[in-house]
Parts: structure tokens; sequence; C-alpha cells
């Protein structure tokens, strides 16, 4: 999709947004992390300036494969170069009731029907969580989650805890089942998702709880969803900039928290539908738009985990 200078091009401009524009960032521990290694902040605005010398340190010390480990080792899972595999998408807010045809929101005992169904399909490679249970407090939805995931899967799994009190209670789940914390953080069974928000902002919650799973030894992908024509640029190419910039940004959080620490690449990047403002997830942009991706992850030499339609 690219050559290598437009993909030198596309990192340039990056750097040149994180320096001269910045992201904001809501959490003041991720401030004070972010200022501690060099970055500026503006203490009226929250937004941070990162030199270019931290993205590229970042970007070098990120493992360049992935082992998304399964509690079943031959369910082990090699993210790298251009190799490739498919999980199921998510979070589907409603479901069609299989024998009634009913659309309904889902509950737990859905989650744990989905989870099953992920384990027995031998296409899918990675557990991503697909429902969530309605019937509990949002707040611990994630927690309802991983613990149908740790019941009735193997694979490794994708699960976006929104809060650092969800991420311990989850990740001292996974200790259990692996016999030891020391063993889990050997060979994690789930990782983080972390979604920016659309344009250049970092939420709180998004922010602390990846610094708690990094302290807990859980990997992370980083996920934004900006919506060319809403949220980003109607141009493309110009969302890639801007999307590449919520991301490396959080690389590099990633990377001051502790060196080393394997990340993943993340996009569900795709367009508004101008005429409802509904997000068209599934379109032809999208497919583009992760395929650029896709390309970006090889030139920076990092894993990638992208939408599809």
């Amino acid at each position: 999709m690219f050559t290598e200078d437009e993909l030198y091009d596309i990192h340039l401009a990056t750097l040149d947004v994180l320096w001269n524009i910045g992201v904001k960032v809501e959490s003041e521990q991720a401030r004070e992390i972010f200022y501690s290694h060099g970055c500026t902040i503006n203490p009226e605005t929250n937004i941070v300036k990162i030199p270019a010398y931290l993205v590229e340190d970042a970007l070098r010390s990120i493992p360049k494969t992935f082992r998304a480990c399964g509690r079943n080792p031959e369910n082990d899972w090699l993210n790298e170069g251009n190799r490739t595999g498919f999980v199921n998408f998510g979070e589907a807010v409603r479901l069609i009731e299989p024998y009634t045809r009913e659309l309904r929101k889902p509950l737990k005992k859905d989650v744990d029907d989905v989870t099953r169904f992920c384990e027995a399909m031998d296409q899918i490679v990675i557990f991503e969580r697909a429902i969530g249970p309605s019937e509990v407090d949002p707040d611990v939805a994630q927690v309802h989650i991983a613990e149908s995931f740790y019941n009735y899967s193997t694979k490794h799994a994708y699960i976006g805890m929104n809060r650092p009190e969800n991420m311990r209670a989850v990740a001292k789940m996974g200790y259990v089942v692996s016999g030891g914390e020391d063993k889990f953080r050997e060979r994690p069974l789930f990782s983080q998702s972390t979604d920016p928000v659309s344009p250049l902002v970092h939420s709180k919650g998004a922010t602390d709880t990846l610094i708690e799973a990094i302290r807990c030894g859980v990997p992370a992908k980083i996920n934004s969803m900006g919506l060319a024509g809403g949220t980003t640029c109607v141009h493309l190419a110009s969302t890639l900039v801007t999307h590449n910039a919520e991301i490396l940004s959080m690389f590099v959080l990633s990377q001051l928290v502790k060196k080393g620490h394997p990340m993943v690449y993340g996009t569900s990047t795709t367009m508004m539908d101008l005429r409802t403002t509904v997000a068209s997830v599934g379109t032809p942009e999208l497919a583009l738009f992760s395929a650029a991706v896709a390309k970006l992850a090889q030139f920076y030499n990092v894993p990638s985990w992208v939408a599809g339609g």
C-alpha cells in the first residue's frame, strides 16, 4: 500500500503532531510519568507534548514479536511479521436470540455461550470479548466477561478492563488459574485492550488501567477508533497520522512505565456515515485503513491487530 519513503513521511508527520500539537492526558498519574521523562505539559489544558527521541526509544524497546499465550500451550499464537490469524470482533450491545430470533440485550449466560463457541472455532486464534452481560453493574461487567473466559476458554484473550480495580481483580484471577503469579507473568493468559479517544485524547480510565496492567504483568493492545469525517479528518491519510499519534503516545507511556513491555498496535478506525452520523464498521474505508495500519506496524516492526469487515 505504501513505499518505505511514504511510511517514513507518515512517521515524520506523526512526530510533528506529538511535539507541536500534543495529546490531552486526563490522568494525573500518567502526566507525572510523561513529565518526569522529558515531556512538556500545559497545566491548564493537560496537553502533553512528546519529543521525538522518546517515541523512537519506545519503538525500539517494544518486543518485535508477541506470543499470545493460552492456558493450553497448543493454543498459543505467535504474532509477528506478516503472519495472519483471525479473532472474533466485539463488543456487541445486542444479539439475535438463536431460537426465537428476538433482538435483545445479552445476558451472562450468552457471554458463556459465545465464549464456548469461540473456543470451539479452530479459525479463531484469540478470544475477543464479544458481548457483555447487561444484567450486571456495567462498572464490573468486564470482570464477569473474564470469569467466563477463564471458565470456558483455553486460548488467549483480549479483554478491555475499564478501571484499575478491575484489572487487579482479573489479574489475580489469572494468577490462580495459572498456578501462581510468577507463572502468569511468564505466560500471561489475557491482554488489556486500551482505547484512546479520538482526536488525541487519553482518558483517565484508559491510562490508569494501562499502567495497572503493566504492573500486573498483563500485555496490552492500543486500539484507537477514530471516525473519518467525524472525530478525525475526512481524508484517510490525515486520519492515519492522527491515529498513529494516539497509538505511539500510548506506546511511549507503556515503555516509560516498563521498558520492553509487550505491546500490540491496534485499530478499529473507520468512517462516519455523514448522512446518519453512525459509525460505519465494515466499510471499504475500514478495510483500506486496516491494511494501512498493518503496513505501518510492519514499518515499525511491532505486532498488529486490525479490524475487519
